[in-house]
């Protein structure tokens, strides 16, 4: 009896943990596909919704969790390198910039960490 308890136990926080590496899984699917859809409108010159995005986790549907999109620019130098101390809000029309899209968000739970997924690309405004 004491075997199959232990057992038991064993599979219950087995079940119990790969439930919660699922649901952090698509809350990272769900913040990539954000990230993602910036940089699209990075490229095609549209207009960047960054700001206040919603996760909702799948083990509990009443819950939104803020996730936040930031989008940021920094110029590349005429020797290649990064400009990382002078961030500008947009890319400098006709220059090489380097954009980074950051998701931030705190998924649900007591113990939870705070999560980030960034995207990086090279863009030359005035460009398609």
């Amino acid at each position: 009896m004491l075997i199959t308890l232990i057992v038991g136990l064993a599979v219950v926080g087995g079940i119990i943990y790969s439930r919660q590496a699922m649901e952090l899984d698509k809350q990272r699917l769900a913040a990539l596909n954000y990230a993602r859809q910036a940089m699209e409108a990075v490229h095609t010159n549209a207009s960047i919704d960054a700001g206040v995005k919603t996760l909702v986790p799948f083990n509990a549907p009443g819950l939104e969790i803020d996730a936040v999109v930031e989008v940021s620019f920094y110029p590349v130098r005429d020797d290649g390198s990064v400009d990382w101390d002078n961030p500008t809000p947009a890319p400098v029309h006709g220059r090489l910039s380097l954009c980074r899209v950051t998701v931030t968000w705190l998924p649900a739970g007591s113990g939870s960490r705070t999560q980030t997924v960034s995207m990086s690309t090279l863009v030359r405004a005035g460009t398609t």
